[in-house]
C-alpha cells in the first residue's frame, strides 16, 4: 500500500484513499503511518522510529547532511572557505590611514578633503604609524 491508493475502509465502510501522517514524540518525529482519509484509522506503519537520529558510528550528523545539501545546491563540492581578514597583508581601509581625522560626528580625509567611510578603500592610502 502507498499514499493515495484507493481503499475500502473496514471501520467506516467508505471507499477512501490513504494519507501519510507523521508520528511525533513531543517535537521529534518518530515515524510515519498510513491512515484512512475519512475516519483516520491507522492502516500501516510506513517508517519505524529513527533510532539513528543521534548518529551512531556510520550515520552522518544533521550538520553534515546540511553541508552536503548546500554543496549539492551549489553544484558540487563547493568547499566552504572561511576568510581571515587579519591574514591579509594589504589592508588599505580609510580607518587605518594616516590622513584620516575622526570625530564623534564625522570621518574626514585630509588628503582628499572630504568625508569618508571607515571601510573605504583608497589609492592614496598610507599606513598610520602607532
Amino acid at each position: 500500500m502507498k499514499v493515495g491508493d484507493s481503499w475500502l475502509c473496514p471501520r467506516c465502510g467508505k471507499n477512501s484513499f490513504l494519507k501519510k501522517e507523521s508520528v511525533m514524540d513531543g517535537w521529534k518525529k518518530t515515524g510515519e503511518v498510513l491512515k484512512c482519509a475519512s475516519c483516520g484509522m491507522t492502516v500501516e506503519t510506513v517508517g519505524a522510529a529513527d533510532a539513528t537520529a543521534h548518529g551512531p558510528a556510520g550515520t552522518p550528523s544533521a550538520e553534515k547532511r546540511a553541508s552536503d545539501a548546500l554543496s549539492a545546491l551549489l553544484g558540487g563540492d563547493a568547499g566552504i572557505k572561511t576568510v581571515n581578514p587579519l591574514a591579509d597583508a594589504e589592508r588599505r581601509f580609510c580607518r587605518d590611514c594616516k590622513f584620516r581625522v575622526a570625530s564623534a560626528f564625522r570621518m574626514y580625509c585630509t588628503k582628499r578633503e572630504r568625508d569618508v567611510n571607515p571601510m573605504d578603500d583608497c589609492p592614496d592610502y598610507q599606513n598610520r604609524e602607532s
